[in-house]
């Protein structure tokens, strides 16, 4: 099971090893980003030809940068803002799963 970040403590450094990256994901990443990020490097190493591992690369790249995303409180924030000034409450979700549900004829 993934350790949930505590969102109090200041954020992670920028992994600059495999190993710190691996550890970073395990800790702050979302459920199932170490399995995929394994998944993701392993088969960007299979199908690299010898000598050229910018698939590697980027692999890594898109998963420190996932990392940093999920650990920014900036991030984070934007991502709970409400879009357009919309903001959500109980009410507003039942009133639109009935309309979904055609009870609003």
């Amino acid at each position: 099971m993934t350790t949930q970040p505590d969102h109090d403590s200041p954020a992670p450094a920028r992994p600059t090893t495999l190993h710190e990256l691996r550890t970073a994901l395990s800790r702050y990443g979302l459920p199932g980003d170490r399995e995929a990020f394994e998944r993701a490097l392993a088969a960007a190493l299979d199908s690299s030809p010898i000598g050229d591992l910018a698939a590697v690369a980027e692999v890594i790249a898109t998963y420190r940068h996932r990392l940093a995303l999920r650990t920014s409180p900036e991030a984070m924030a934007s991502l709970a803002a409400p879009i357009g000034g919309q903001q959500w409450t109980p009410a507003t979700d039942a009133f639109a799963r009935l309309r979904a549900a055609g009870g609003d004829q």
